[in-house]
């Protein structure tokens, strides 16, 4: 038997761990050289007209490998001017994290992506992020943090962006109905919000995602042919959640989120005001909603309500699961007398819940914000953490 066959589990992720690490230095070793060919004109002094078809023949790089190596290349490595000056590279804090293991190559595309539109400083809360999460989530995160950093949107002296057109396509083919569309927001969150509990998996339901949504697409169109004056199901409209800042709503400046983490603007935020009810939530410091105490352990729409305003979204770090594929849940347990209220209730997708009630992670309430501490496996120093996709900054 070998080694790795008498080790503990722990033991295989600790080893596990230490060889990735080694892998994503070596990979920044691989990117330092790519760098250095490019800058000293290797390619043209073989004979070849560019690098990528000298990786082809030398390294058996399929092209779109090679054009990824080097777009991270300039992006991790310095470069040297005819002069022969030293320049730094574009991203030197994501190149100090891969040279040391913390990021791979994924994580680097996710950072050179969002910083081509982002003043350099949010290099580092870009990096600090990428280093404690996968690089799906990172991504997240990035959409987030540009949202933070414009969010009064354009300069009154800006030309108001063109209104995105909603399209529909349809078409008759061997007896099926295809259909794709591409519409706004407001219009998807509102899908999202029909087909959500429709397409919940029953306990021993063989369908696949993909197979159940269709399926309740389906039963968003009988409930539409059966409802009269556009009222669905027992007579009321589908809810759809805004959150916005009262005083940018009467300025008529910024944005507004949307109950599924989607950002709209401003007027389209009015025109839906014109025909809904306005659900004021009175807010404290750090944009915490204030307290409503309930004596239950069933959480009413209410509740549900004031807990999404505060959360938006699962709370487990990294998570970008919005609140309507999130439960209630008790950060302390309601059989240990734990209290149905704000201050004790967080949201989460079904895979975190699921998660904080059967591994080491610990779940408490600090100032009023859900954090989260890693078991020892993952951090050794168990460091607090918090989902930084939905906080408020």
């Amino acid at each position: 038997m070998s080694a790795l066959g008498l080790a503990s589990p722990l033991e295989l992720l600790d080893e596990l761990k230490r060889k990735v690490r080694a892998l994503h230095q070596l990979q920044f070793q691989v990117l330092e050289i790519v760098g250095a060919l490019d800058q000293q004109g290797a390619a043209e002094s073989l004979g070849y007209k560019d690098l990528i078809e000298l990786f082809k023949h030398s390294l058996r790089w399929d092209p779109r490998l090679s054009r990824r190596k080097l777009a991270q290349a300039k992006a991790l490595c310095p470069t040297v001017t005819p002069s022969g000056a030293k320049v730094e590279p574009l991203l030197p804090l994501a190149a100090a994290a891969m040279a040391t293991g913390d990021l791979s190559e994924d994580h680097v595309d996710v950072v050179a992506e969002a910083m081509a539109g982002l003043p350099a400083i949010a290099e580092v809360h870009l990096v600090g992020y990428a280093q404690q999460h996968e690089p799906r989530s990172a991504k997240a995160f990035c959409r987030e943090l540009a949202y933070r950093l414009d969010q009064d949107g354009p300069e009154p002296k800006d030309p108001e962006p063109a209104q995105p057109r909603n399209v529909v396509r349809r078409q008759w083919k061997s007896g099926r109905y295809h259909l794709f569309a591409d519409v706004d927001a407001e219009t998807g969150a509102k899908l999202d919000a029909l087909i959500t509990p429709l397409a919940k998996p029953a306990p021993t339901d063989l369908r696949f995602a993909p197979e159940r949504e269709g399926d309740a697409f389906c039963e968003v169109i009988d409930l539409a042919m059966r409802a009269s004056h556009h009222h669905i199901a027992g007579g009321e409209r589908v809810q759809l959640t805004v959150t916005v800042d009262y005083d940018k709503l009467r300025a008529g400046i910024g944005a507004a989120r949307l109950d599924n983490g989607e950002q709209i603007p401003m007027h389209q935020v009015r025109k839906i005001a014109c025909d809904a009810a306005v659900i004021p939530m009175v807010l404290g410091t750090r944009s915490q909603v204030h307290d409503v105490g309930r004596k239950t352990r069933t959480i009413n729409a209410g509740l549900r309500r004031v807990l999404v305003a505060r959360d938006r979204g699962c709370t487990f770090p990294g998570c970008d699961r919005p609140p309507s594929h999130c439960e209630a849940h008790h950060v302390q347990h309601w059989s240990n007398g734990g209290e149905t209220n704000l201050a004790n209730l967080t949201l989460l997708c079904r895979r975190h819940h699921d998660l904080v009630h059967h591994s080491d992670w610990q779940l408490h309430m600090a100032g009023g914000i859900p954090t989260y501490r890693p078991p020892a496996y993952i951090d050794p120093h168990r460091t607090p953490r918090h989902n930084q996709i939905h906080a408020v900054a």
